[in-house]
Parts: structure tokens; sequence; C-alpha cells
């Protein structure tokens, strides 16, 4: 069976893998190409570390709940002690979700346009991707404010046993924090959180300017070359 030349319109036959070597990946003939790729490059880098660090924290306080709730079974008597960290766990669960989707989408796009800066999508297509930059955006805000509002004013809490023996877990068992705001992974989360919807944001602007001029001028690149370009230059077709 021959390999298929075609898959959902893309010509496999353009795939070069030295379109992304910088000088071909930052060609200034296409409108908006270079700052949007370097704006989605940012974004996704950004977000992926904050997603890391979310999910490190994540982690930590999932094992702590654990810990402290079997702990309880080794003392006489046995209380029926529980953790409550829930809205952490909900704001770190949203962040890493959004996270993902900054990197599908705008990953996807990054591919397309390095792969084959040339095609012309239909309107559906380009008016999905616009609408789903938007509410990425708006859910990663969405993330950073509760992720904030629980970091700066919650704290996990034990419930089911006495005060002393409260403080005999935390004792015990004194990382990470019951306070969120002293954990230091927590502020690094936040803080890269934030950083990264502003590159989100700044992203889907770039998406809209974009993807408006494609739609209106077509996406030839203009009448400039490479700087290592010989032989005749393109015609150009936009302004």
């Amino acid at each position: 069976m021959p390999f298929p030349r075609r898959i959902w319109g893309f010509d496999l036959t353009e795939m070069k893998w030295n379109a992304f070597k910088g000088k071909n990946m930052y060609d200034r003939r296409w409108h908006l190409r270079r700052e949007r790729l370097i704006a989605y490059q940012i974004a996704m880098n950004i977000c992926l570390a904050a997603e890391c660090t979310a999910t490190y924290s994540l982690s930590k306080y999932e094992d702590l709940q654990t810990h402290v709730q079997n702990y309880a079974f080794t003392l006489i008597p046995a209380y029926a002690v529980e953790l409550h960290n829930d809205d952490l766990i909900a704001a770190e669960v949203l962040t890493i979700v959004f996270c993902v989707f900054v990197a599908t989408l705008f990953g996807a796009d990054l591919f397309f346009l390095v792969l084959w800066p040339r095609r012309t999508y239909p309107n559906w297509y380009n008016h999905t991707r616009l609408a789903l930059a938007v509410g990425i955006t708006a859910g990663l805000l969405a993330a950073a404010l509760m992720s904030t509002i629980v970091i700066a004013d919650h704290s996990a809490f034990i419930t089911g046993a006495p005060v002393e023996v409260q403080q005999q877990y935390t004792d015990f068992f004194f990382r990470p924090p019951l306070k969120y705001n002293v954990y230091s992974v927590n502020i690094a989360y936040i803080c890269l959180l934030w950083i990264g919807w502003v590159c989100t944001l700044a992203s889907t602007i770039l998406m809209f300017m974009g993807v408006r001029h494609e739609m209106r001028y077509g996406t030839e690149p203009k009448n400039e070359p490479l700087r290592d370009e010989k032989g005749p230059q393109n015609r150009a077709v936009s302004p």
C-alpha cells in the first residue's frame, strides 16, 4: 500500500524539517509570522513550567492527605481523621487543564505555520481557532484568579481529632505546610501562571491579527527574500 501524499488536505511532500531552522521559521516575508511564533513558544514554555509546578504541588498535598489519614489508624484509639485541601486541588487541576489547552492550540498553530505557511484554511476553521484562543485565555485567567485567591487566603485543615493530636500530625508531616502561602512551590506556580497568562493573551492577539490578515490578503509571502536567498524574488501579493 503506497504511503499517502495527503492527509486531511495537508500535502505531506511539503514537510521539510529544515523549516524549523531559525532563518526559515522567522522568515519576515509572512505577516507577523516571527512575532506569532516567538509569542507562541514563550506562552507554551511558561505555561508548561506553571503546569509542572502545579502538578508537583498537587502531588505533595495529596501525599500529605494520604499520610495524615493513614497515620490516624496507627493511633490508639484511632480517630476518623480527614485532611481537607480540595480548594487547592481544584485550582491546580484547573491550571493543569488550561495549560495543556494552551500547548495544544498554539502548538498546533505553530506547527502548521512552520510546515504549511501557504495553506489557506476555511472560514469555519479560522473562526474556531480564534474562538478557542479566546476561551483558553479566559479559562487560564480564571485558573490564575482562583489559584491566587486560594493560595493567598486559604489553608488545608484537619478534622476528626483533638487539637493536640492535629498538632502531632502537623509536627510530623511538616512538608508541605497546611498554610498554602508559606509553601514556596505554590508561590512559584502562581507567579509562573500569571506570566503565562500574559503571554497567552499576547499570543491570542497576534493570532487574531495574523488570521484576519490571511483571510483578507491570502497566505502568500511578501516580496522580501530571506537573507541568504538567491535568485528572483517572489511577486508580492499582500501589502
